[in-house]
C-alpha cells in the first residue's frame, strides 16, 4: 500500500529488476512525497541498494517506470541530474585529494553549489579542509561525501547506508547536521539504512521492503496512529488465546508485549480481560519505528492488503 497526496519527488510503478535468474525487485510501486524524509528499511538482500541505484539513474530500468523530479529517470536532462545527489556507504573518493580540492572540483559542476554552506558543514562535521582522503577514517569519508552532496543544494538526496560503521558520536554529528540542512532547505530525501534508532529521529515517511516487495509504505505518523503497543502481565496458569489481529506477540512467562490496532482504552481493557483474565494488568504506549518494522516489515498485515 502507498499513501500520499500532492507532488512526489519519486514515483515508481511496476518495477521489476533481475540479476541473472534472480528477481530482486517484483512489481514494486513507491511514492516519495516532495519534501519528505523517507526511510527504506529491510534485511540484507531485500533489494534496497538496487532500488536506490535505479532511482538515482546509476543502473538502467529493466521493466517498469521510475519518475524522478517529474521526469522519467532514463530521460533526465543534465539540469535535473544536477539537482540530485547520491551518497552510498563505501563510496570511493579520490584518495590523493584534499577536502578543499574536492570542493573546488565539484563546485563548477553544480549551478546551485553553495560555498558558504560547504564551510558551515565542514565546521559542523569537524572536517579539516586540508586533510587528504587517504588519511581519513571510514566515518570521516562519509562526512566528506555528505558535505559534497549537501553543498550542491540538491532537491533530492539519496543515501544508501550512510551510518554504517560509525561510532555513536559521529552518527550524532551527521544526523544533527543533516536535520539542520534538510529542514532549512526543504529537500526530499530517500535513505536506506539498518540503523533504525538513528533514522527514527529524522524520518517522516517509511517503507518496509521484503524480498523485493514493499509490505508497507506510509507516513510514520499514520502508522503510529493505527497501532499501539501493549505490555501486560497475567496469571501464567491461564491458557491464553490472543486475538488474531495482535502483531509481534512476545511472551516471557507471565509477561506479554504486542502491537495491536489502535482502539479505545475501554476496548483494550475488554480484550485483555477476555483473553487473559480479569486480573491481567497492562500498559499502553506509542510504538517505536523498530517495533512497527518488526511487526509489519515481515508480513502484509490485513489493514495494508
Amino acid at each position: 500500500m502507498n499513501e500520499g497526496a500532492g507532488r512526489t519527488a519519486i514515483a515508481v510503478r511496476g518495477l521489476h529488476h533481475r540479476y541473472r535468474k534472480r528477481e530482486v525487485l517484483t512489481d514494486l510501486a513507491l511514492d516519495v512525497p516532495e519534501g519528505a524524509i523517507y526511510a527504506l528499511l529491510g534485511a540484507n538482500g531485500a533489494g534496497k541498494s538496487t532500488l536506490l541505484r535505479l532511482v538515482a539513474g546509476i543502473d538502467p530500468v529493466q521493466h517498469g517506470q521510475v519518475t524522478v523530479l517529474g521526469t522519467d529517470v532514463q530521460r533526465l536532462p543534465l539540469a535535473l541530474r544536477q539537482q540530485m545527489a547520491y551518497v552510498a556507504e563505501g563510496q570511493e573518493l579520490p584518495s590523493g585529494l584534499r577536502v578543499r580540492q574536492l570542493e573546488a572540483y565539484c563546485a563548477p559542476l553544480y549551478p546551485t553549489w553553495d560555498a558558504t554552506l560547504a564551510t558551515s558543514l565542514r565546521q559542523r562535521f569537524g572536517v579539516d579542509a586540508n586533510q587528504r582522503v587517504s588519511e581519513m577514517s571510514r566515518g570521516e569519508r562519509m562526512k566528506v561525501s555528505l558535505l559534497l552532496a549537501l553543498s550542491a543544494r540538491p532537491r533530492l538526496l539519496i543515501m544508501d547506508e550512510p551510518f554504517t560503521g560509525m561510532d555513536v558520536a559521529v552518527k550524532d554529528d551527521l544526523v544533527r547536521g543533516l536535520l539542520d540542512s534538510i529542514g532549512e532547505h526543504g529537500w526530499s530525501v530517500l535513505v536506506a539504512t539498518h540503523d533504525i534508532a538513528e533514522i527514527e529521529t529524522m524520518a517522516d515517511w517509511v517503507g518496509f521492503l521484503r524480498n523485493g516487495r514493499l509490505t508497507v509504505s506510509a507516513s510514520l505518523e499514520s502508522l503510529q496512529a493505527r497501532y499501539r503497543r501493549v505490555d501486560l502481565t497475567h496469571d501464567p496458569a491461564i491458557a491464553v488465546a490472543w486475538p488474531t489481529d495482535w502483531l509481534a506477540v512476545q511472551t516471557s512467562g507471565a509477561r506479554v508485549t504486542a502491537l495491536i490496532p489502535r482502539i479505545s482504552e475501554e476496548e483494550i481493557g475488554a480484550v485483555v480481560r477476555s483473553s487473559a483474565g480479569d486480573d491481567a494488568r497492562y500498559l499502553v504506549s506509542e510504538p517505536t519505528l523498530k517495533e512497527l518494522y518488526l511487526a509489519l516489515g515481515h508480513t502484509m498485515p490485513p489493514s495494508f492488503a
